[in-house]
């Protein structure tokens, strides 16, 4: 027996092993193999299985790491679609999607012995070995040159085992695997005629009152040493069998909880009824559900999950962030059996991932709550997958495999003959399009629940505020009015500002030295809470520095606000209010981001300050002032979508107010009160706001009616990336005129952020209708491109051109 077996590196190739006749009967596509690969062993997945094999000398598979399947064929079949459809090797898809944990494979540690003898050493062998000396019990040879920044390292460490200076072990990495516990049980046929003492006698009584329990629990519970269960276990008494322990996520939450049952109004009631019919007609339909903030899209897809499971289906929901899903369980743990619910997101160690995972292929669990992530889960008899928030940029994965998890439901929704609902308040322009298309089922929820009014939404012009002045306030007069007189209510407000830190850049005013990051192309933010100047990309940082570094003068000007300056802004003007910030910088600690969204549900929060991170699907019925510091952030992107992400963050932020029982009230400060994405969100406009965008797209033949490949490549030295990037420009226009110029070059060029993580960055861009021919054309730029110094991703379908 021959197995296809594919490994995580940079290779489209699969590798062919031999499988032990003593292992034929354990072989199955998705169980992990330890498997001999150059001079060391790595971990694969098997992906095909071959019985005839011509080939000569095929190396045998040494282990196989699982004893059930981690994924099966229809799952193979779909995850070889994301490799071939995204360019991406198949074996690095796997590690990508499948919570394996770090692979089993081999590894060099190097220890250093005592120097016995003077032995003549070269410079680079003596500070090697200088090095190596600080790690007396050894470390392994991969960390050496990371850790040390030496170069050439295999070669002087073989030269100094050579000369008996180092030891040289192989060693190998544990893989992640089952979590065993001992189950103790009583044998009590061997209680006849035995001499026990008290303590024994009492821990006898103990396991019989509590059945089978683990050894843990049975020390920490009965407060008798392990020292007794070793004695009762030598008389025979008890006995110990090995199970193993399930790791599981907790759905503990407190927020958003309500007990109470929903009754669905008319609206709700006839969208449910034309999913609930799709449903019964087990065929693929994609249906876009467009509701308005606070029209009650989430009942509508926890009842349709119910009949799912009610009639033996599984179901997958997939939320944006991972700060939505604290919401979300408290809404659905209860409702469903909590035993059967998976959380799958970034946040959960991968262990629990990994034993969550095994019991979705089980068929053990049959509802999946999670981030994009969660998509993968090997869900048996998938009957619905919901993406909420659809329009989310959060559900396109922007490094290695550059996925959109949105367009991916659908595919697997289709392999699988579910059901998929992309549901928002502002679907993207892509999902619309289909649904205008009949592609999609389209499906409204026009108001909110209990015909709640939506809030009252006014545009200040800053233009205006500046003249008033003589500068830019941070907050307008208006706003500043309207949150005296929401705190005057006892009523909660919600400011939006797209960027943390204190100011976005400094610069000296006597030399006008610019504070950039060494390794980005971008300037330093201020971060004055900490007392540091940091990078938002890279995250190096200096303490703030009083003086110059250029001219050592003490003129530091600091332009821009950030989410701390506006802070600090707030509490100069309200010094009674109880104020709170939710950015990356306020939410990094675990479970820092539930707290802050609890205290606000329990009112114990009258300001919250806020990036991106406060504007998604939250629900808390006593904000009625909303306010937008600075709408022109994402206006000003240099990005075709510009003018739809502005119109989505607006409305979306606008529509966290008002959703209790005091309408709401919404304040856009910007300097382009008169641009069409404002005016329309100001109006609560969709419809009026597509067919303005839409039009622009096709008049530039932009998504959705072309498709785009950005070809991202990236150095650390400039001068060759920009001469990898022109050589391959020419080859793409070549490639191009040879498919009949259907396709269009656009590039190379310098990227918007021509510098990050200390990568010189330039992008390419295949522009065109045939998506195929633009996949012919990305590989073979790829494939003939030779320059190990230049890195190059294939970005198909971009959300993003920085």
């Amino acid at each position: 027996m021959y197995i296809n077996v594919a490994l995580n590196i940079p290779s489209e190739k699969t590798f062919t092993y031999e499988v032990p006749a003593d292992l034929h009967n354990e072989i199955e596509i998705g169980k992990r193999v330890f498997v001999p690969f150059g001079n060391k062993k790595r971990t694969g997945f098997i992906v095909g299985i071959n019985q005839p094999c011509d080939w000569k000398s095929i190396k045998l598979i040494t282990e196989i790491l699982d004893d059930e399947p981690l994924f099966g064929q229809s799952d193979l079949d779909f995850y070889q679609w994301i490799a071939n459809y995204f360019m991406y090797p198949i074996g690095k898809t796997l590690a990508e999607l499948i919570p394996a944990g770090s692979e089993k494979k081999d590894f060099f540690w190097i220890t250093p012995l005592a120097l016995k003898t003077e032995i003549n050493l070269s410079p680079a062998q003596g500070k090697l070995l200088t090095f190596l000396n600080k790690y007396p019990q050894g470390i392994a040879l991969s960390s050496i040159s990371k850790i040390s920044g030496l170069k050439n390292v295999s070669s002087a460490i073989r030269k100094l085992q050579t000369a008996g200076l180092v030891h040289v072990e192989k060693k190998q990495s544990k893989q992640l695997s089952p979590l065993k516990e001992k189950i103790i049980t009583l044998e009590e046929d061997k209680l006849t005629g035995a001499k026990l003492t008290d303590k024994q006698e009492k821990l006898v009584e103990f396991i019989r009152s509590t059945g089978a329990i683990s050894l843990n629990d049975l020390i920490e519970k009965s407060n008798i040493s392990e020292d007794i269960v070793k004695r009762l276990r030598d008389k025979g008494i008890i006995n110990f069998v090995e199970k193993e322990k399930i790791r599981a996520a907790s759905l503990d939450s407190s927020i958003g909880q309500n007990k109470n049952r929903i009754i669905l109004n008319n609206q709700q009631a006839q969208a449910l009824k034309e999913i609930s019919g799709s449903l019964e007609k087990k065929v693929f339909t994609a249906i876009m559900l467009h509701g308005v903030t606070g029209s009650g899209k989430t009942e509508i897809y926890l009842k349709a999950i119910e009949k799912v499971l009610s009639n033996g289906g599984s179901a997958i929901y997939l939320v944006p962030e991972i700060a939505l899903t604290p919401q979300l369980i408290s809404r659905v743990a209860g409702r469903f059996d909590e035993k059967k619910i998976a959380v799958l997101h970034s946040g959960i160690a991968e262990s629990v991932r990994y034993d969550q995972w095994r019991q979705i292929k089980g068929s053990l669990i049959n509802l999946v709550i999670g981030t994009r992530s969660a998509l993968f889960a090997p869900a048996q008899n998938l009957k619905l997958i919901i993406v909420d928030e659809e329009h989310d940029i959060s559900y396109k994965q922007d490094e290695r495999l550059c996925y959109n998890a949105r367009d991916m439901a659908i595919l697997k929704a289709k392999m699988s003959s579910a059901v998929v609902i992309t549901g928002s308040a502002t679907p993207s322009v892509h999902t619309c399009f289909n649904a205008r298309t009949k592609k999609y089922r389209h499906l409204e929820l026009p108001q909110r629940v209990d015909e709640k009014p939506m809030p009252a939404v006014e545009i200040i012009d800053m233009k205006a505020q500046q003249e008033k002045l003589g500068k830019v306030p941070i907050l307008s007069d208006a706003l500043t009015e309207e949150i005296k007189e929401t705190l005057g209510k006892k009523e909660q407000i919600l400011l939006f500002l797209n960027k943390r830190g204190f100011d976005t850049f400094l610069v000296c005013a006597d030399c006008g030295y610019n504070f950039r990051c060494p390794n980005c192309a971008v300037s330093l933010k201020n971060h004055a809470a900490e007392g540091v100047v940091k990078c938002h990309y890279c995250d190096y940082t200096i303490k703030s520095l009083p003086l110059c570094p250029s001219c050592q003068n003490s003129r530091i000007l600091s332009y821009g606000v950030g989410t701390q300056k506006l802070e600090k802004e707030i509490e100069k003007l309200f010094p009674q209010a109880r104020i709170q910030r939710m950015d990356s910088d306020t939410t990094s600690r675990k479970g820092s981001q539930e707290k802050i969204l609890r205290d606000l549900e329990k009112r114990e929060i009258d300001i919250l300050i806020g990036t991106q991170m406060i504007t998604k699907g939250h629900d808390f019925p006593f904000i009625t002032l909303v306010g937008v510091i600075s709408a022109d952030t994402s206006l000003n992107m240099p990005d075709f979508r510009a003018a739809e992400k502005t119109f989505q963050l607006i409305t979306q932020v606008a529509g966290r107010g008002g959703r209790g029982d005091t309408p709401g009230k919404v304040i856009i400060q910007t300097f382009n009160p008169q641009h069409y994405a404002l005016k329309h969100a100001q109006n609560h406009d969709y419809k009026t706001f597509y067919e303005e965008e839409i039009d622009f797209r096709k008049a530039l033949q932009y998504p959705p009616f072309s498709r785009i490949i950005n070809l991202r490549l990236s150095s650390i030295k400039k001068d060759v990336l920009v001469e990898e990037a022109h050589l391959l420009g020419k080859l793409a226009k070549k490639l191009c005129a040879r498919h009949g110029n259907i396709t269009e070059i656009i590039g190379p060029a310098e990227s918007p952020l021509a510098k990050i993580r200390g990568r010189f960055r330039w992008q390419m861009l295949i522009k065109g209708k045939d998506i195929n021919a633009m996949h012919q054309i990305a590989r073979e730029i790829m494939n003939r491109h030779k320059n190990s110094k230049v890195r190059i991703i294939a970005d198909v379908d971009p959300e993003s051109f920085m």
